[in-house]
């Protein structure tokens, strides 16, 4: 067996890292470890809450994407075996300007059609498309642990997400949702969904209100148990994965998966769209804040982002065409927080010339790190042995 090693440049590297791997406030990907847990009462003129106290600030194992630009070298060598022989670069796609649309949309039979404005030597019809009807959590009502400050819908809490809202006056709101060992803590303001990703047991759910620095006060705390599949929260709408029947990410997708044949086909039309025409914003990613939220919207229109954003658009578009797709967040080469994304299908197929999907398993991509990479089949390489990534959370 021959060892090729392969020199990934540290600047690609870096476009892979996330900002900063903190982003405790919304991001949740560092459990929230606090040194100890006080258990004194405020007391105001309605009500009596704990106080809770969290360490919010980042791990020494958490580092931005600024202070990983000087930490590692300019090089970062990765052995890769090689058992077959060299297999050539795909060749390189040529990115064009997309052509401006316009589309109807018929709510009665989800029809969308795009009429092309873009002229070519061979008339074009206009393309008609199917978007599917998107499903989303189903919030009646009908089962809500609430209380005058804050309240939890787990009306739908069988299909992997739950409904939080908050009505008081804080300005810097958390939620914690716990289940076993599993500990996510999102920000929180108005009304958001958020996913049960740990699976099916006995959850608990915690609105906390800041008081002073790192200090919280207990909103609401609620526990509930929920009985939920494997797929289910990964094919869903929820805070970092935000997407509905109106959205243009997921008209894009349906036009990309309109001649597709198989779920295997759908991935690799969206994922090679999305490779293609988001370009990394480095001035995003020096500056990004801890409680960034990527929009999926928003990041097709401006066709830039940072890792979070290429995960969140990638995930938003399978997941409207019913492919279970995870958001994860985690490191890569030990010590740069990324994100990237988990496809499952009941099918193999080539998403790319050289990066190949299995079936019934879920499968790990990087569409930051591919659209980056010079040497897409060093990076389809790279993405295959997965050795490099170390999952923390996943979305």
């Amino acid at each position: 067996m021959q060892v090729k090693k392969i020199a990934v440049l540290a600047a690609a590297l870096l476009l892979c890292s996330c900002g900063e791997a903190d982003n405790s406030d919304v991001l949740s990907e560092v459990a929230l470890t606090s040194a100890e847990t006080s258990a004194t009462e405020i007391i105001d003129e309605t009500t009596a809450r704990e106080i809770l106290t969290e360490d919010y600030s980042v791990s020494e194992e958490s580092i931005s994407e600024s202070s990983v630009m000087s930490e590692i070298s300019s090089e970062v060598s990765t052995e890769i075996s090689e058992e077959t022989s060299e297999t050539t670069s795909p060749p390189e796609t040529q990115t064009t300007a997309e052509s401006s649309e316009t589309a109807a949309y018929d709510i009665r039979s989800e029809t969308v059609t795009f009429s092309s404005a873009k002229t070519s030597s061979a008339e074009e019809k206009p393309v008609k498309v199917t978007v599917p009807k998107i499903a989303t959590g189903n919030f009646t009502g009908a089962i809500t642990l609430e209380n005058d400050i804050a309240s939890v819908d787990i009306s739908d809490a069988a299909s992997g997400v739950v409904q939080v809202s908050y009505k008081g006056s804080c300005s810097n709101v958390k939620v914690r949702i716990t289940m076993g060992d599993n500990v996510y803590d999102y920000g929180l303001s108005g009304s958001a969904v958020y996913p049960l990703q740990s699976g099916s047991g006995e959850y608990n759910v915690k609105v906390l209100e800041n008081i002073s620095g790192k200090t919280y006060a207990i909103a609401l705390d609620e526990s509930f148990s929920a009985e939920v599949s494997d797929f289910s929260p990964y094919l869903l709408p929820s805070q970092y994965i935000s997407f509905s029947q109106s959205d243009n990410c997921v008209k894009k997708a349906a036009e990309l998966c309109a001649g597709c044949d198989s779920d295997a086909e759908k991935i690799a039309a969206i994922f090679k769209y999305v490779t293609d025409n988001i370009s990394y914003d480095k001035q995003l990613a020096a500056s990004v804040k801890s409680g960034y939220i990527p929009d999926p919207d928003s990041t097709l229109a401006k066709g830039t982002g940072i890792c979070f954003d290429y995960a969140s658009l990638f995930a938003a578009m399978c997941r409207s065409q019913s492919i279970p797709t995870k958001l994860v967040m985690g490191y890569v080469q030990g010590n740069m927080y990324h994100a990237w994304n988990e496809v499952y299908t009941k099918e193999t197929g080539w998403v790319t010339l050289d990066l190949f999907i299995e079936k019934n398993k879920w499968n790990l991509l990087d569409p930051t790190f591919y659209a980056s990479a010079d040497n897409k089949s060093d990076a389809a390489e790279y993405m295959s042995d997965k050795d490099g990534y170390s999952a923390v959370y996943y979305y």
